[in-house]
């Protein structure tokens, strides 16, 4: 349970498992309590009632530094640097070579559209990327997340400025790393979750349902979100 005020709780008696390796998606409509949760299994609060346990450890009881090394957030709202799209990529790993780089800018479809610009990877992005497009930003910080290759992967919204065609390469890109990192999608695009190994489905805080997408067809809210979303 977590409030941002004493007057209403974001969350109330939430509680849902996440297994290594495995997708989790977490919908609902705006205001559901979705980013709130990315908020606090990355310990930028803690909750007021009960814990979040990592391998059997309460989060208040490990560093933030150290969680930070094992996770990775992607927000809707993404931050560049005024540095050239290599330094932004590699940002998280400095270390990495150039093939690892170019590797997980292919995955996020970033690749064929950085070869495009004058200077390649060696182009300058601007202050907070605003010599690119909102798309392009956002396939900068998924290739750097993949990059990282963290434990944890969590995507708030991260799709959300994405065109169907670009947001379907994404949803290969996050389905390659299935298994091989945990992976917690936010969204309200229902069409990049679906094949997530377990979907949650969040309103007013609490969970009403969880299960694979087709089992939650049969819930009246995910009906009434998936003819707005699904073609």
């Amino acid at each position: 349970t977590f409030a941002y005020s004493k007057k209403l709780a974001a969350l109330r008696n939430v509680s849902f498992t996440l297994k290594s390796g495995t997708t989790t998606a977490i919908v609902g409509r705006s205001g559901a309590g979705k980013s709130t949760i990315a908020m606090l299994l990355l310990r930028f609060y803690d909750p007021d009632q009960g814990r979040i346990l990592w391998d059997g450890q309460d989060l208040r009881a490990i560093q933030r530094s150290s969680l930070r090394k094992h996770s990775t957030l992607i927000l809707q709202d993404t931050t560049l640097f005024n540095r050239t799209i290599a330094e932004n990529i590699k940002y998280g790993r400095p270390e990495a070579s150039e093939q690892e780089m170019i590797k997980a800018a292919q995955l996020a479809h970033a690749h064929d559209f950085i070869l495009k610009l004058p200077k390649g990877y060696n182009s300058i992005v601007g202050e907070r990327g605003v010599r690119l497009s909102g798309g392009q930003r956002q396939r900068i910080a998924i290739a750097r997340a993949l990059l990282i290759k963290s434990s944890l992967i969590v995507m708030d919204e991260a799709t959300s400025h994405l065109d169907s065609e670009t947001e379907k390469a994404i949803k290969e890109a996050t389905q390659y790393y299935q298994g091989k990192q945990t992976q917690v999608i936010i969204a309200h695009r229902l069409s990049t979750v679906q094949h997530a190994d377990n979907i949650i489905l969040l309103d007013k805080g609490r969970i009403l349902a969880q299960g694979k997408h087709t089992e939650l067809l049969k819930h009246p809210l995910y009906q009434k979100l998936c003819p707005l979303q699904l073609k």
